[in-house]
């Protein structure tokens, strides 16, 4: 005969299933929820730089910036991007004005180039009024140094060995262009450049302080309204172009209002 369940039982049992229901539900439901923001901040360091928020973010924080915008942060050391394929050293961001400060990865390390410098894809781009482009040879025969615009310059190739590359200023018709078996064109800070023409710099020099690209993404004045009232602008959702300002640690609409105030109150 089964032996009946007695009325502290039948609670005990209830509460039972009730416990496990309501702990399974909400994990089925968990991707439709928003990612945690809790170590997402107003701002953050990233190696030498200070002050760096969205779109951009640091190592293993995807759900605070934007796809595209991930900084390789080094101790003590300027973060690194990566685009189109190429490396570049970050030497300042300025938010407020929405540019980026690059140098080439390869050359900053005195590695020998082999491509162009290519920015040709949204969101980045070069800032034509601040920059003029220099010519890198490689494989040129021997005498073409002589040249009043010509510099020799040293590098290392892949196998270690030393190598040395031409580098020439700007000009559409160059003689080298017919004579060396590689051309590389990489764009340097208008001021560097007049001060390499005026012997004040080596072309290496100029090569190291970089050039400026201007980066734009959706929202972009969204994120500013936010950013100054002392909110956080965050993905809506994992991988998502869409965002949403945090304001006293609660989603809102900027600008952020002073004591926890919220506008959706």
């Amino acid at each position: 005969m089964r032996p009946e369940i007695s009325p502290p039982c039948l609670q005990l049992l209830t509460f039972t299933v009730s416990s496990i229901f309501f702990t399974v539900v909400p994990v089925t439901h968990s991707h439709h929820q928003p990612p945690p923001y809790g170590d997402c901040q107003s701002s953050f360091e990233c190696g030498n730089l200070k002050e760096i928020s969205y779109p951009f973010w640091g190592n293993q924080q995807s759900h605070c910036g934007r796809q595209g915008f991930k900084l390789q942060c080094r101790p003590n050391m300027y973060p690194v991007i990566n685009m189109e394929n190429q490396s570049f050293i970050v030497l300042k961001i300025e938010q407020n004005s929405q540019w980026i400060k690059l140098a080439r990865s390869d050359i900053w390390n005195g590695v020998c180039p082999l491509l162009n410098t290519q920015l040709d894809h949204s969101p980045f781009s070069f800032q034509g009024s601040g920059t003029r482009n220099i010519s890198m040879f490689r494989g040129c025969p021997v005498g073409i140094t002589s040249a009043e615009d010509a510099y020799n310059v040293s590098c290392k190739t892949k196998n270690g060995s030393s190598d040395l590359i031409y580098v020439a200023r700007e000009s559409s018709t160059h003689p080298a262009q017919n004579l060396c078996g590689l051309q590389i064109t990489v764009p340097v800070l208008i001021t560097a450049y007049n001060q390499v023409v005026d012997g004040n710099l080596t072309p290496k020099e100029a090569l190291d302080e970089g050039f400026v690209a201007d980066y734009h993404f959706d929202e972009e004045d969204f994120c500013k309204i936010c950013r100054n009232s002392s909110g956080i602008c965050v993905p809506a959702d994992i991988n998502s172009t869409q965002v949403r300002c945090i304001c006293h640690g609660k989603p809102d609409i900027p600008p952020c209002l002073k004591y926890g105030i919220s506008h959706l109150s």
